[in-house]
């Protein structure tokens, strides 16, 4: 049987990895209401433009959602090939912070986004699950 906590990775994997996918759609096209919320989708395009199509929703040009994408593929070609614990934890730390950093403009300005927070959370999920695991293999 496999560990629940891998189980619990490759969960968040994929649940980051649908989440950057539907944003970086809403970063070119316009998303249906149900994705983003009962309130954004009121806005202009469904509030893809609000969210998805935002300056903080680009990093040196690159939409973070196509970032999010890379980053959840490289994890995973990281868990299959068996890399150190500890490489793909600091592999989540840019992407916890600029969670944190999103989540937090989502808060103060009061917006609603399924996509957004499932992102943020399994960034979060990832990184704890890899800190336990580093803390785990250290340990032993």
């Amino acid at each position: 049987m496999p560990d629940l906590s891998a189980v619990v990775i490759w969960i968040a994997l994929a649940g980051g990895a649908a989440a950057s996918l539907a944003a970086l759609w809403g970063h070119y096209f316009v998303l249906p209401g149900w994705l983003t919320g009962p309130e954004i989708c009121r806005l202009e395009h469904g509030g893809c433009a609000v969210l998805f199509r935002s300056p903080r929703a680009s990093v040196l040009g690159v939409p973070t959602a196509a970032l999010g994408l890379l980053l959840y593929a490289l994890i995973a070609a990281g868990l299959l090939l068996h890399w150190p614990a500890w490489v793909l934890l600091v592999m989540t730390v840019p992407a916890v912070a600029m969670s944190v950093f999103l989540g937090r403009s989502l808060i103060v300005n009061r917006r609603q986004c399924r996509i957004c927070w499932t992102g943020h959370v399994c960034n979060g999920l990832l990184f704890v699950l890899l800190l336990i695991r580093t803390a785990t293999l250290a340990s032993r």
